[in-house]
């Protein structure tokens, strides 16, 4: 199985952690990419796709759901607590990526990394060529602990992110939000690999 993944420092981790305190709206994610430097100082962040967290040809990655704010106006300062403004408005931050069982139609030999996740393959990620499904699970494992420190207790139930309930879920409140870690097949490649990650919306 080949696995990419990246390593959750201390350093991400908090600063993931802090996106979930700031106002749910566009310029408050634009300050906050600009401060981190995942954004140029001019730049408006760009929702509904991957976002590049470093060198963009060669970066580590956030997934941006819609944008966030209120669906009854156009200013970007503008955050709102009702559900229907962001039902799909969420940042998630992917942990692992691995490819169970994906092989070339043709030779059946294992499909180049590079194919399912880019080539160049992002900087500061470890690509794993034969990991098994028990160090891609480790992933989850070590992130739960990590949030469970910092969180405390779990949430005994959560609505499932994404929509489509994940194979696995854990999530705690922060506020006003939801911060949960899944692990899910990423639809968004196709189906062709299952990814882990730490997502972050508004708590409905």
């Amino acid at each position: 199985m080949s696995m990419l993944s990246f390593p959750l420092t201390p350093q991400y981790l908090d600063q993931l952690l802090d996106l979930a305190d700031i106002p749910w709206c566009r310029s408050s994610f634009d300050d906050a990419f600009r401060r981190r430097g995942w954004a140029r100082p001019d730049a408006v962040v760009g929702w509904l796709d991957h976002w590049p967290i470093g060198e963009p040809d060669r970066s580590w990655h956030l997934v941006l759901g819609e944008y966030p704010g209120c669906s009854n106006t156009d200013d970007p300062s503008v955050a709102c607590d009702e559900p229907e403004c962001h039902e799909d408005s969420f940042l998630a931050f992917p942990l692992a990526y691995a490819a169970l069982d994906v092989t070339d139609a043709g030779s059946g030999t294992p499909v180049d990394p590079r194919q399912l996740w880019g080539d160049p393959l992002p900087s500061g990620a470890t690509h794993t060529a034969d990991a098994g499904q028990e160090e891609f699970f480790a992933c989850y494992d070590v992130a739960e602990r990590l949030l469970h420190a910092r969180l405390g207790t779990p949430l005994p139930a959560a609505p499932p992110v994404p929509s489509d309930e994940p194979e696995r879920q854990t999530s705690w409140k922060r506020g006003n939000r939801q911060v949960s870690l899944f692990l899910d097949t990423n639809w968004a490649n196709y189906g062709q690999d299952d990814w882990i990650g730490i997502d972050i919306r508004p708590l409905h």
